[in-house]
Protein backbone atom coordinates (compact mmCIF):
# COMPACT_ATOMS: atom_id res chain seq x y z
CA UNK A 1 0.00 0.00 0.00
CA UNK A 2 2.88 2.36 0.80
CA UNK A 3 4.41 1.97 -2.66
CA UNK A 4 1.12 2.78 -4.41
CA UNK A 5 0.61 5.86 -2.19
CA UNK A 6 4.11 7.07 -3.04
CA UNK A 7 3.51 6.32 -6.71
CA UNK A 8 0.23 8.26 -6.68
CA UNK A 9 1.91 11.22 -4.99
CA UNK A 10 4.85 11.14 -7.37
CA UNK A 11 2.51 10.96 -10.36
CA UNK A 12 0.55 13.99 -9.10
CA UNK A 13 3.78 15.95 -8.60
CA UNK A 14 4.99 15.01 -12.06
CA UNK A 15 1.72 16.00 -13.72
CA UNK A 16 1.76 19.33 -11.86
CA UNK A 17 5.32 19.93 -13.07
CA UNK A 18 4.20 19.20 -16.63
CA UNK A 19 1.33 21.67 -16.34
CA UNK A 20 3.68 24.41 -15.13
CA UNK A 21 6.27 23.56 -17.75
CA UNK A 22 3.77 23.89 -20.57
CA UNK A 23 1.82 26.83 -19.19
CA UNK A 24 1.55 29.42 -21.96
CA UNK A 25 2.39 32.37 -19.73
CA UNK A 26 5.31 30.62 -18.07
CA UNK A 27 7.92 32.97 -19.45
CA UNK A 28 10.13 34.70 -16.95
CA UNK A 29 11.60 33.22 -13.78
CA UNK A 30 8.76 30.76 -13.00
CA UNK A 31 8.85 29.33 -16.52
CA UNK A 32 12.63 29.06 -16.43
CA UNK A 33 12.51 27.19 -13.12
CA UNK A 34 9.89 24.71 -14.33
CA UNK A 35 11.82 24.10 -17.57
CA UNK A 36 15.01 23.47 -15.57
CA UNK A 37 13.11 21.15 -13.23
CA UNK A 38 11.73 19.20 -16.18
CA UNK A 39 15.22 18.91 -17.70
CA UNK A 40 16.57 17.67 -14.37
CA UNK A 41 13.70 15.20 -14.07
CA UNK A 42 14.41 13.82 -17.55
CA UNK A 43 18.09 13.38 -16.67
CA UNK A 44 16.98 11.53 -13.52
CA UNK A 45 14.73 9.29 -15.62
CA UNK A 46 17.70 8.45 -17.82
CA UNK A 47 19.81 7.65 -14.76
CA UNK A 48 17.08 5.43 -13.26
CA UNK A 49 16.75 3.51 -16.54
CA UNK A 50 20.51 3.04 -16.91
CA UNK A 51 21.01 1.95 -13.27
CA UNK A 52 18.06 -0.42 -13.30
CA UNK A 53 19.36 -2.35 -16.31
CA UNK A 54 22.88 -2.47 -14.86
CA UNK A 55 21.74 -3.53 -11.37
CA UNK A 56 19.37 -6.16 -12.69
CA UNK A 57 22.22 -7.76 -14.63
CA UNK A 58 24.42 -7.71 -11.52
CA UNK A 59 21.70 -9.22 -9.33
CA UNK A 60 21.46 -12.34 -11.47
CA UNK A 61 18.41 -14.36 -10.50
CA UNK A 62 17.70 -12.30 -7.36
CA UNK A 63 14.93 -9.79 -7.99
CA UNK A 64 15.59 -6.14 -7.21
CA UNK A 65 13.75 -4.59 -4.22
CA UNK A 66 10.12 -3.57 -4.67
CA UNK A 67 11.08 0.09 -4.29
CA UNK A 68 13.32 -0.18 -7.36
CA UNK A 69 10.54 -1.90 -9.29
CA UNK A 70 8.13 0.89 -8.32
CA UNK A 71 10.69 3.52 -9.31
CA UNK A 72 11.32 2.09 -12.77
CA UNK A 73 7.59 1.59 -13.38
CA UNK A 74 6.98 5.22 -12.36
CA UNK A 75 9.69 6.43 -14.74
CA UNK A 76 8.11 4.51 -17.61
CA UNK A 77 4.68 5.97 -16.82
CA UNK A 78 6.16 9.46 -16.46
CA UNK A 79 7.75 9.18 -19.90
CA UNK A 80 4.40 8.08 -21.38
CA UNK A 81 2.66 10.96 -19.63
CA UNK A 82 5.21 13.47 -20.90
CA UNK A 83 4.88 12.21 -24.47
CA UNK A 84 1.09 12.54 -24.20
CA UNK A 85 1.51 16.13 -22.99
CA UNK A 86 3.86 16.94 -25.86
CA UNK A 87 1.43 15.41 -28.36
CA UNK A 88 -1.44 17.47 -26.97
CA UNK A 89 0.64 20.61 -27.57
CA UNK A 90 1.96 19.60 -30.97
CA UNK A 91 0.21 22.47 -32.77
CA UNK A 92 1.40 25.04 -30.21
CA UNK A 93 5.07 24.05 -29.97
CA UNK A 94 7.65 26.59 -28.83
CA UNK A 95 11.43 26.34 -29.01
CA UNK A 96 11.49 25.19 -25.38
CA UNK A 97 8.93 22.46 -26.07
CA UNK A 98 11.13 21.23 -28.93
CA UNK A 99 14.05 21.08 -26.46
CA UNK A 100 11.96 18.93 -24.11
CA UNK A 101 10.90 16.81 -27.12
CA UNK A 102 14.58 16.22 -27.94
CA UNK A 103 15.34 15.24 -24.33
CA UNK A 104 12.54 12.67 -24.46
CA UNK A 105 13.87 11.25 -27.74
CA UNK A 106 17.29 10.85 -26.07
CA UNK A 107 15.66 8.48 -23.55
CA UNK A 108 14.77 6.01 -26.31
CA UNK A 109 18.04 3.97 -26.26
CA UNK A 110 17.76 3.63 -22.48
CA UNK A 111 14.21 2.31 -22.84
CA UNK A 112 15.39 -0.18 -25.48
CA UNK A 113 17.98 -1.48 -23.00
CA UNK A 114 15.09 -2.37 -20.65
CA UNK A 115 13.62 -4.85 -23.15
CA UNK A 116 15.58 -7.70 -21.55
CA UNK A 117 14.39 -6.94 -18.00
CA UNK A 118 13.06 -9.90 -16.04
CA UNK A 119 10.10 -8.12 -14.44
CA UNK A 120 6.72 -8.51 -16.11
CA UNK A 121 5.56 -5.15 -14.66
CA UNK A 122 8.62 -3.38 -16.07
CA UNK A 123 8.09 -4.93 -19.49
CA UNK A 124 4.40 -3.90 -19.50
CA UNK A 125 5.14 -0.26 -18.59
CA UNK A 126 8.01 -0.31 -21.09
CA UNK A 127 5.63 -1.45 -23.80
CA UNK A 128 3.32 1.49 -23.00
CA UNK A 129 6.22 3.95 -23.18
CA UNK A 130 7.54 2.52 -26.44
CA UNK A 131 4.08 2.70 -28.03
CA UNK A 132 4.01 6.41 -27.15
CA UNK A 133 7.27 6.94 -29.05
CA UNK A 134 5.47 6.27 -32.32
CA UNK A 135 4.12 9.81 -32.04
CA UNK A 136 7.60 11.30 -31.69
CA UNK A 137 8.92 10.00 -34.98
CA UNK A 138 7.89 13.16 -36.80
CA UNK A 139 9.31 16.21 -35.02
CA UNK A 140 7.12 19.27 -34.61
CA UNK A 141 7.98 22.56 -36.25
CA UNK A 142 8.36 25.47 -33.84
CA UNK A 143 6.22 28.53 -34.44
Amino acid sequence: AMVSTQSTGAKACFETLLQFSFYEASSGPQGDVSKMALGTLLKRCQEVLRNYVKDEKLSGRCPLPRSRMAEIAFVMRAISSLINSLQARRDKMTEIDVGVWNHVVELYPFLIDCITCNSHEVRETLKEALHQFRDLLVPPTPR
